[in-house]
């Protein structure tokens, strides 16, 4: 095995490329080559490939091109997470929900490559496991008015129960404003389970952004029906107004249509949300 770039007789010397890719396979749990290229090489495959390659034989990254349509994809191990240095352990591998891994690293990459602060899942989970962690992390990124006395997982969770809370698939911190929780969607939910969900953001008055395939866009705002509008999940759970399919400017629900930089990532969510298709 190689060493880890770290000293001479390695035969290799880890980049600030290298330690970029360590600290997102981290923070994301999974990436492919692609969102690797793009975010820590400029988009140069081969670079990537051979970066990851060096990693992987030194122990630092898992690799794996077993789901055809994915392509390579690589997470850190254990070893490989301590060099990261996020705090944060190894993730666990890939299996069924690789798909939405890798849609929610493709929003959560694209929104820090236009200079935005995100918080991901693992480390929303990791700062609500530790008394007053989530106020802290959240004044020193200068959300303002952050309740240091705030129950675990009211920060950057919602509360749906007494004892249950629902965790956002990401956080994005917005300068001046708080923070607003991202949720991408690639098949409509029970429409239940939804407005379950809808109604924690609206009790706890925090700003949600739901990127989702078609079906799901329809299912949230609603559709043109043969007497008028027929609403949605949105209007359901009081977040848009009845007969309005587009959110208001400054509405705590914001609905887009889910775009995905990675071609192979994009096309296989399309597959999937057509065989999930479904009348909202």
């Amino acid at each position: 095995m190689r060493g880890t770039g770290e000293r001479r007789g390695d035969g290799w010397q880890r980049t600030e490329a290298d330690e970029q890719l360590l600290r997102l396979a981290t923070r994301y749990s999974t990436l492919t080559l692609h969102q690797a290229a793009a975010a820590c090489w400029g988009g140069r495959i081969e670079a990537a490939r051979l970066r990851v390659r060096l990693m992987a034989e030194a122990g630092l990254l898992f690799r794996s091109a077993q789901v055809r349509w994915a392509g390579p994809v690589v997470w850190t191990t254990e070893r490989g997470a301590q060099v990261a240095g996020t705090g944060l352990t190894a993730p666990h591998p890939p299996g069924e929900r690789l798909l939405h891994r890798l849609a929610l690293a493709d929003v959560g990459l694209r929104q820090e490559a236009d200079g935005r602060t995100v918080l991901t899942e693992r480390e929303i989970r990791t700062a609500e496991a530790v008394g007053g962690r989530a106020a802290e992390l959240l004044a020193d990124l200068g959300v303002p008015e952050v309740p240091p006395g705030a129950r675990r997982g009211d920060l950057l969770a919602v509360p749906t129960g007494v004892c249950s809370v629902h965790w956002p698939d990401l956080v994005l911190v917005l300068p001046g404003r708080g923070h607003g929780a991202v949720e991408v969607e690639l098949t409509p939910k029970p429409r239940a389970a939804l407005r379950s969900i809808l109604r924690a953001y609206a009790a706890a008055r925090r700003r949600v952004f739901y990127l989702g395939t078609e079906p799901v866009v329809r299912q949230l705002q609603g559709r043109p029906g043969p007497e008028g509008w027929i609403d949605g999940v949105g209007q359901e759970a009081g977040l848009l107004a009845p007969g309005v399919a587009i959110s208001a400017a400054d509405s705590l629900l914001q609905i887009r249509p889910l775009r995905l930089a990675d071609p192979a990532v994009a096309a296989q969510v399309a597959r999937y949300a057509s065989r999930h298709r479904r009348t909202a």
